[in-house]
């Protein structure tokens, strides 16, 4: 099935006592580490596209929580292999981001992935390789310590 041109972005997030860690997950095929990250199948919309993928990447056996966060990117189209099945005149795709809480929720890699790391803020921002990663998290950082998270995504799963 063809990919849609669009672009997904999930930060797992989880509380451990007072302390907020965030996942990474180190990519197999380009050795960086970074958030969930994937496209739209079909007709999907970016939120069904969102939970699929971190239900997919993170392992997920049952419905987790799932914020819409403000942070938007543009990813050049020259990146996505099906490319040529979208419209003519499609240069660059839009990266929508959203934010998972897995506070109790055991999560394993999908063959993706490498590795998965959960570290604190500032260890989180240090290695995430693109600065679109790098600005959901800071923006999910700041939502936690305001309490300023936005009503999750409904979800259509059972």
């Amino acid at each position: 099935m063809p990919r849609a041109p669009f672009q997904i972005l999930v930060v797992p997030f989880r509380h451990v006592g007072d302390q907020l860690e965030f996942a990474v997950l180190r990519r197999k095929d380009l050795n960086v580490w970074q958030a969930v990250a994937g496209g739209g199948e079909d007709n999907e919309t970016p939120e069904q596209a969102a939970l699929r993928e971190a239900t997919e990447e993170l392992g997920l056996d049952h419905p987790t929580p799932l914020y819409p966060l403000q942070t938007t990117a543009s990813v050049p189209a020259r990146f996505f292999a099906n490319r040529n099945h979208w419209p003519a005149g499609t240069y660059v795709v839009p990266e929508h981001s959203f934010a998972i809480d897995l506070t109790g929720v055991e999560a394993a890699i999908s063959h993706e992935h490498t590795a998965l790391e959960w570290r604190d803020y500032d260890a989180a921002q240090e290695v995430l390789r693109f600065d679109s990663n790098r600005t959901a998290l800071g923006e999910l950082h700041e939502r936690l310590l305001a309490s300023d998270l936005p009503h999750p995504v409904k979800s259509d799963r059972p």
